[in-house]
């Protein structure tokens, strides 16, 4: 639905640029900020958001009597079809004078236009520190695999979809004989995809690992 307006290869923005591979997009995406980058991986691997893109749109409204202009930092829809816009800001930047404007632009030309907005700040896309790091764990095993092996799929899913409860990883390994490494690097892509549920919010990723199919 939406194209970034901004990509890596504008050189006057941002400063700490990350480039990555959206498993879910089947593209790269451009990200401006570590933060940016954090709250990417949430949206990658959460299941329920079908569709996402980054810097997608240039919103106007007049404010004070101004007209003013803002790229919001990312667009978002779930498989329920609702849509939202989201800024994603340091909270040490909330009290200054641009960010302010930015901000206000935005709640105007969503109210406007019928979108939630949201404002996401370290404080809500950091809270689960245990899950960013295994997030970071997966994408970095994704590119070595970057086409998953079809027959570790179907050992796996065989499993899981006949399971009743959670599975832990040292049993997938038992069960199908798959090398440790490369159930990692599978799994790790499954749930990236979203195609299994796991615990990784709750324990760093490892043999412990539980995964399950929502059936």
């Amino acid at each position: 639905m939406y194209k970034p307006l901004i990509t890596n290869a504008s050189k006057t923005f941002g400063n700490n640029r990350w480039i990555a591979y959206s498993s879910k997009l089947q593209r790269e995406v451009f990200l401006f900020s570590d933060l940016e980058y954090e709250h990417w991986l949430i949206i990658e691997s959460n299941p329920t958001i079908i569709d996402f893109c980054e810097q997608p749109l240039l919103m106007n409204a007049n404010i004070n009597g101004k007209l003013m202009a803002s790229i919001i930092d990312m667009w978002v829809k779930y498989d329920t079809g609702h849509e939202e816009f989201i800024e994603i800001k340091y909270s040490s930047d909330l009290t200054k004078q641009r960010v302010i404007n930015q901000i206000a632009i935005q709640k105007h030309w969503c109210n406007e236009h019928g979108f939630q907005h949201h404002v996401r700040t370290e404080e809500h896309i950091r809270t689960n520190r245990m899950l960013l790091s295994n997030l970071k764990i997966l994408v970095k095993g994704h590119k070595q695999q970057k086409h998953q092996l079809d027959t570790d799929r179907y050992l796996i899913m065989k499993i899981l979809k006949g399971a009743t409860a959670k599975i832990p990883l040292t049993f997938l390994i038992q069960e199908t004989k798959i090398p440790q490494n490369r159930l990692f690097l599978s799994i790790g892509q499954m749930i990236l995809n979203g195609e299994v549920y796991s615990n990784i919010s709750q324990q760093y990723y490892g043999l412990n690992t539980e995964v399950w199919v929502d059936v």
